[in-house]
């Protein structure tokens, strides 16, 4: 995770919501995909979001009623976030797994999502996470999960991936692929005082699948009710049984 946390610390957090794009369409498509899927406020109207980014999920949770505690590592998307003013999101700066240390009551819903689980270090702290999120939840409480299965390699220049550009700004990644992680590599090329720049840095990616995923939310006490993939992302919503 401090590998994770030095990458956006240092590089992309300074880009990401550039990179992502344009932020209410994105959180509109979040929310429709909330309501899509019955992901509506009942009782506590408490929900978490780990790994919050500057805040598409908080946000579209936010948008329909819910109480939000958005927890991330970096200050920079904190404080996008804040800017919103978006009435409530509480928002804290820390490690996602260290979430529980933050709740003062059980929320009902949990999100972690925008491949945010691939930030984890191992498959044995997404299992740790998985069980604070069972004890945490209230009963029929719902996770929603969303992820990159990263399993398949690419091979030669299909590791070169263009994510975006502008007249400014050149964003490309290189895939380098070992046995439990993908290596990320953020190549940003930016114009400087009419020079172009290169800024590199890089961070792993925990190789995870549906299968695993599906395997470990049953043993630690989630039952999956609903799989899709939307733009290659798997996502996976269950209950707390």
């Amino acid at each position: 995770m401090n590998e994770v946390k030095s990458h956006y610390h240092h590089h992309l957090g300074y880009f990401y919501s550039w990179m992502v794009g344009d932020f209410e369409i994105k959180s509109e498509e979040q929310k429709a995909f909330f309501q899509r899927n019955n992901i509506i406020p009942r009782y506590a109207k408490s929900a978490v979001d780990l790994g919050c980014g500057h805040g598409i999920q908080s946000v579209a949770l936010a948008r329909l009623g819910f109480n939000v505690t958005a927890i991330d590592f970096n200050k920079t998307l904190l404080n996008e976030l804040n800017l919103k003013s978006i009435q409530g999101i509480h928002t804290i700066e820390d490690n996602l797994i260290d979430f529980d240390l933050h709740l003062r009551q059980a929320p009902e819903l949990i999100v972690c999502m925008g491949d945010t689980l691939t930030h984890l270090g191992s498959q044995t702290e997404v299992i740790t996470l998985l069980t604070k999120v069972r004890e945490k939840l209230s009963a029929g409480g719902k996770l929603v999960l969303s992820f990159r299965d990263l399993s398949s390699p690419l091979i030669g220049n299909q590791r070169f991936l263009p994510v975006k550009s502008d007249e400014n700004r050149i964003h490309t990644c290189f895939l380098e692929y070992f046995q439990d992680h993908v290596q990320v590599h953020d190549l940003l090329h930016e114009r400087v005082d009419s020079q172009w720049k290169q800024k590199v840095s890089s961070y792993p990616k925990l190789i995870l699948t549906s299968y695993l995923l599906n395997a470990f939310l049953n043993d630690t006490g989630l039952e999956v009710i609903h799989e899709e993939v939307i733009n290659r992302m798997i996502h996976l919503i269950a209950m707390k049984k």
